[in-house]
Parts: structure tokens; sequence; C-alpha cells
């Protein structure tokens, strides 16, 4: 691959306010490595003995099967729950179950309350989503490709991680088939060691890539492929966002440049939904189930001909000449849409 992938190094600035983070960055859909900001934060004194102090009895969710290919490319993974201490002891020991187990994205005003006040949110935050979320990875975990349906931060708090990020168009990366599990949209193509026999187009994508220390962050624009490396063990936190307002991030998800990745990622939850009987009863109120749906996810409100072209897209996907009519509605509040399988990828 070498010699056929362009590869840029993502800018690195320090100083930089809200009003130029969302004017040079975050309106034009560019990453970034801000140096400055995290550092000056209570949270940027965690470290592995203060965590298991603090909050060492909490329950949390652990990844299991890490290593594995399959995790690598997005398939399958397992989850077993422990508590906090147990995790670090694991990886104070450097056990065969520490090098096989993450624990990620687990949200900390509901996980780690007492932690909640050391992880402030930061200026550049239009309107939160999700989050944060804390992260902690041994050294040379592979957190695989895959991106999200929401402009991200991430912040390393300790330890160093290297990031690949490679735009948002979906085929370079070869998204997993519609119907996989989960919120996100992970790639087939396993970006550390990628066969170019089965997967051409990868060698094509520009490759946009940076290393995080510690009080770092990095912003990952919406729909953004992206992947993570732990270059030393690292505990890190993360915001999913969007843009201020409550249509702003619909429109610019259902723009020309973000409108593959974004299609791919509904009609991915619709193929989800395909085998459950409720699917029928979302139909028969689509427009509404659809902005139900949205305004779930990001708490904006479509407008009537988004809601027409988001119906379209997925009459058309599913083959469906016509929806039911009002005589054919069984229930004045239809069952929402759901996205299946948070935790397990099978």
């Amino acid at each position: 691959m070498e010699g056929k992938q362009r590869v840029v190094e993502i800018a690195r600035v320090s100083a930089l306010t809200a009003a130029e983070f969302n004017v040079e960055y975050f309106k034009k859909d560019v990453p970034v490595i801000i140096t400055d900001v995290a550092s000056k934060w209570p949270a940027a004194g965690w470290t592995l003995e203060s965590l298991k102090e603090r909050a060492g009895h909490n329950k949390a969710f652990i990844r299991q099967n890490t290593s594995k290919e399959d995790y690598k490319v997005g398939k399958a993974y397992t989850i077993r729950e422990s508590t906090l201490r147990e995790y670090i002891n694991d990886l104070d020991e450097d056990n065969s179950r520490s090098r096989n187990s993450y624990l990620a994205v687990q949200n900390i005003k509901s996980t780690f309350p007492e932690l909640e006040a050391d992880v402030p949110m930061p200026d550049y935050v239009g309107k939160i989503h999700l989050g944060p979320y804390l992260w902690i990875a041994v050294k040379g975990h592979y957190e695989y490709c895959h991106f999200d349906p929401d402009d991200g931060l991430l912040v390393v708090l300790s330890g160093r991680k290297k990031v690949q990020l490679y735009g948002c168009n979906p085929m370079p990366l070869y998204p997993n088939p519609l119907g996989s599990k989960g919120r996100t949209i992970q790639a087939q193509v396993n970006c550390e060691d990628p066969d170019l026999e089965r997967h051409p187009l990868f060698a094509l994508a520009t490759c946009y890539q940076g290393e995080l220390g510690p009080g770092e962050m990095l912003y990952i624009p919406s729909f953004w492929w992206h992947q993570v490396t732990s270059v030393e063990m690292s505990i890190s936190v993360n915001f999913f966002f969007g843009d201020a307002g409550d249509n702003n991030f619909i429109t610019k998800a259902m723009g020309m440049n973000k409108w593959p990745a974004f299609s791919h990622w509904l009609l991915n939850i619709v193929e989800q939904n395909r085998n459950y009987d409720a699917l029928q009863r979302v139909l028969a109120h689509l427009p509404h189930s659809l902005a139900t749906f949205l305004f779930k996810e990001w708490k904006e409100r479509v407008s009537r001909e988004q809601v027409k072209t988001l119906v379209d897209l997925v009459m058309d996907y599913l083959g469906v000449d016509e929806l039911p009519t009002d005589e054919e509605r069984t229930s004045k509040n239809p069952p929402p849409l759901k996205i299946r399988g948070l935790l397990w990828r099978k």
C-alpha cells in the first residue's frame, strides 16, 4: 500500500477559541488536534490507581475477545460485567484477560458519577448528543475502524493514542453489510494490515493521521471513518455532539457530502428491524416514526421536505410502493424505530 495511499498529518493547534474552531474546522469538516485544553482539567491528573480509589467499586461493562480478528473489523465481541477495581487489577497484573479486554464507552455520569465534575464540557460543543464516556485501553489495543453519527471530541488524559481518519465516503472502507448491529457503522478493512486484493478501494482513501498525548483533544467530524490505536496504556474520554439549533445537524447530515454515509447509517437501522413484527407498525406511521427517531438521537426536528426524502429512501430500499392507509393503522402510538444490539455485535 505504501506509495498508493495519500497521507495527511492532522493539524495541531493551541489557544483555539470556540469561534475559531467553529469557523476553521467544524463548519469545514476538518479534523484538528487541540493541544492545550484538557491539560487544565481535573481529569488530567487521573491515574489507574486514583480511578480505582475513587470509583473502584462501581460496576462497568468490559468488552472481551478484543484481540481477535473479528473484533478488529467490528464484527463481534462479548461483554462481561466487572467492577472498575477488578478491571484495573487485571491491567496491573498484565494477565491474559487484561490483554483481551477493553473498558469502552462507559457513561461517566451514570457509571462513574464520582468523576463527572472532573470532565467539563468543552466550549467547542454546540449541542451535546451523548457522553462524556470513559475508555481505558492496554498498550497496542486496536479499536476497529468505524464511523459515528455525531461529531466527536476524543481527549487523551494518560498515555498516547494513534488516530487514523478516512473521510466520510462509505465505499473505500467497505462497510459491514446492512443490518450490522449497533449505532455505529464498522469497516470490513483491517486498516493496520489491509488486504488490497479484497479491498482495493482502500488504497485510494486519504488517511488523516496524528498522535494524541496527555491533555490533547481530537475533533472527529460526523460520519468520518476513524480508527484509534493505543500506543501506550491509555485513559481517555470522549463526547458526541452536533450543531447548535433545532435543525442544523440534520441539514448537515442530509447534505451532499454526508448523504452517502448518513443514508447508509439510517438504512442499516431499518435493516436491523426488518425481521421484527414492529417494523410493519413503524411503516404504518413512517413519517412520524422517522421524525421521532431522529429527535431522540439528536434533539432536532426534521422539516416536511426532509421527512419526505427519508420516507422515499426507506420505501425504495424496502421495495414498498405505498404506505398503509389510515384505515389500516392499528395504533395511535406506533413503536419507535430502534437501534438493535448496542452492547453485543454478532
